[in-house]
């Protein structure tokens, strides 16, 4: 995997960094709604449908999603700034996700989350229909059409984890 952020914080074992803009780290406090030992994702995509029906997969396994922009809406503005809404970089979440609905070679205006959440040190997963790559070297895990993508958030939180405990080892 690529390593996608430099600053290293690690409270204890099984304790997650949360990504935000707002000064790059969140402490695991400033993060209400978690359930305990699941990842918080956020969660974008080609298209709605397909995003809403990963969103219901990692619901259902406890984890917090968080989004962009609210489904059906337009992308622009995102969240960020429509009042009484907040960003997901200003929440904090352990890993983003985009689910891909056709094979596209270039990033779409829904998945403009997914620079953000690098910019500010997330690992990224990449599922769905993909024969085309735009992420490549940004990409922590892939899960391929159908496959499981509770599986790669919670991998990709943990390794990154792991690479940031032996970062701050050496």
């Amino acid at each position: 995997m690529a390593p996608v952020g430099q600053t290293l914080l690690v409270t204890g074992p099984g304790v997650s960094t949360r990504f935000g803009a707002r000064g790059g780290r969140l402490s695991v406090s400033q993060c209400a709604e978690d359930v305990p030992g699941e990842p918080t994702v956020l969660l974008v995509g080609t298209h709605d449908w397909a995003i809403e029906q990963s969103a219901a997969e990692l619901e259902a396994a406890g984890c917090r999603v968080l989004r962009c922009h609210e489904p059906g809406e337009p992308t622009f503005p995102c969240n960020a700034l429509i009042e009484g809404r907040t960003c997901p970089l200003d929440v904090g979440f352990d890993v983003v996700a985009t689910v891909r609905a056709r094979a596209l070679s270039a990033l779409t205006q829904p998945e403009f989350g997914v620079v953000c959440a690098l910019h500010a040190g997330a690992p990224l997963v990449v599922a769905g229909v993909a024969s085309e790559r735009p992420f490549g070297p940004w990409t922590a895990l892939t899960v391929e059409q159908d496959g499981d993508v509770v599986s790669a958030c919670r991998t990709a939180v943990a390794e990154t984890a792991a690479n940031r405990s032996r970062q701050g080892a050496s």
